[in-house]
């Protein structure tokens, strides 16, 4: 039935898909997506977190937010855990990353920095 309606209501070129079986799929997502936190290992986690402490600090060493991270970070090792505020900036940077954002943009502050996009899991 589908063929029909199809074949009735479509323009030439889909009515020569439609009578020769071939099927097409088109997808506009990328075919390697980056994991989201939750799905990510804790070992992982905790790889991302000194990783983006790291690059923070040198891109923005004058920020009152290294300490906050540094802080972060020694708790992290004591209580064998990873912080979920960094959760929401990995997934923030993967929203990014994947012109889901609706907040940040690609090459505009931390969350848009290309090096930051580097830290990524895929």
């Amino acid at each position: 039935m589908l063929n029909r309606v199809l074949t009735k209501y479509s323009t030439p070129q889909l009515q020569a898909l439609v009578r020769g079986g071939t099927r097409y799929v088109h997808s506009s997502s990328p075919t390697l997506q980056y994991r989201k936190w939750a799905d990510l290992s804790l070992k992982d986690k905790q790889a991302f977190i000194n990783n983006y402490v790291g690059l923070y600090k040198e891109k923005h060493p004058c920020s009152k937010s290294n300490v906050m991270y540094q802080t972060l970070v020694g708790e992290m090792e004591e209580y064998e855990d990873a912080p979920y505020v960094f959760g929401i900036l990995y997934n923030e940077i993967r929203s990014v990353s994947q012109n889901e954002s609706v907040d940040n943009a690609k090459g505009s502050g931390a969350m848009g920095d290309p090096d930051f996009e580097k830290l990524l899991y895929r």
